[in-house]
């Protein structure tokens, strides 16, 4: 597959979750994806035009120039719509006059009958574990979940494990599921003095040689049992290794927020709340540990940037993680603490030679947002 041959497919990709102005400066799960492949795309050839964020004008839609196509309401709305009414929402001919495929990366997939529509579903707790989605409106939302992903031609799961559930869940046959593995940018595998010409500034009450956990603070991530875990330390593991904790506030653990908010002032458990890029990287080379507890996942994100940044990694025995980690993780029960604790203990005691670190950085690159731009051109070559 060369640049050139590329280069005349022109794909929409949803932009919701990588707008500054609307996050905040701050991306998830699915900004950092959506972001990473619209690069990656671009750098074999294909033009990636972002589509998506809501304004007020009603000025239309003009064919971009710098991948900004507007939609003048909002994606949710007119998808709703199309969901309930099962007929295309008119706002999207703009769209369809200027892409060739459209790929919905934010779970808000709309109805378009002249574009060819590839979504990207990451998982399917919401459906599976409703008690890790938000109650409000859940029914509904969920309902317009499995009714707008119909509206897709091709389903890309993050991974096999996601997939299954995927094909249970949400009614799609497996003959529309594609698997394309997440990736990891170059930059994980450079360390602190290649990444910033020089020695890393410290974080505030941050001392190397920490268990560090990242993620958006909520039900299925497991944080208050990881707190549990940590509390059973002994006094002088905790003494010599500080629990990091790095995400967000998400929803529904206000218990859990309060209790953070408490330890600020016990220097043994930092949480940091949201760290950007640059900074999260570096949390992560001084890391003595990577521990994972989530209940829940679609692949494991953060895993994998651990073990590129070649530390040991602590994470459930989910079948999800495990295709993620491979063998590179003590893997544990996400709902017992005590044996969490027993495994935090054993990280320490991992083996953290150049050629340990080497083999968990070699297992991440296998994945790399290259190769997950490319099977995802092959997935839009299926439909055009």
């Amino acid at each position: 597959m060369t640049d050139s041959a590329n280069r005349s497919l022109v794909v929409g990709i949803s932009s919701n979750v990588v707008d500054p102005g609307l996050r905040g400066n701050q991306l998830d799960g699915i900004g950092v994806y959506t972001q990473a492949l619209i690069r990656s795309l671009e750098s074999i050839g294909v033009r990636a035009c972002r589509v998506g964020a809501p304004i007020v004008s009603w000025r239309g839609i003009r064919r971009p120039t710098q991948a900004d196509i507007r939609l003048p309401v909002s994606a949710e709305a007119s998808i709703a719509w199309s969901s309930v009414s099962g007929k295309e929402s008119p706002l999207w001919r703009a769209v369809e006059r200027s892409v060739d495929i459209y790929h919905a990366t934010d779970q808000r997939i709309p109805r378009l009958r002249r574009l060819p529509v590839v979504a990207t579903i990451y998982d399917a707790i919401p459906l599976m574990h409703p008690g890790f989605a938000s109650a409000r409106l859940r029914a509904l939302k969920n309902w317009l979940m499995r009714a707008s992903a119909r509206n897709a031609d091709i389903v890309i799961a993050i991974s096999q494990a996601a997939a299954d559930e995927i094909e249970a869940h949400y009614r799609i046959p497996r003959e529309r599921i594609r698997v394309v593995h997440l990736g990891v940018a170059k930059e994980w595998f450079q360390d602190a003095h290649t990444a910033r010409g020089g020695d890393p500034p410290r974080l505030h009450h941050v001392r190397p040689c920490y268990f560090l956990f990242v993620g958006t603070l909520q039900p299925r991530k497991n944080v208050k049992m990881l707190l549990q875990a940590y509390d059973r330390l002994d006094p002088t593991i905790r003494a010599e290794h500080q629990l990091v904790i790095a995400g967000r506030y998400g929803w529904g653990v206000e218990e859990l927020r309060r209790e953070l908010e408490l330890r600020r002032a016990d220097t043994h458990v930092l949480w940091l709340e949201y760290v950007d890029q640059n900074a999260l990287r570096q949390l992560y080379r001084e890391a003595a540990a990577f521990v994972f507890p989530s209940l829940a996942e679609g692949f494991g994100l953060p895993v994998l940037e651990a073990l590129a940044s070649g530390i040991p990694v602590v994470a459930s025995d989910l079948l999800a993680v495990r295709e993620a980690a491979g063998d590179h993780a003590l893997f544990t029960s996400p709902d017992d603490p005590d044996a969490l604790a027993d495994a935090m203990r054993r990280a320490l005691t991992v083996e953290r030679s150049a050629p340990a670190d080497t083999a968990r950085r070699d297992w991440a690159r296998r994945f790399d947002w290259q190769t997950c731009a490319r099977r995802t051109y092959a997935v839009y070559c299926e439909l055009v």
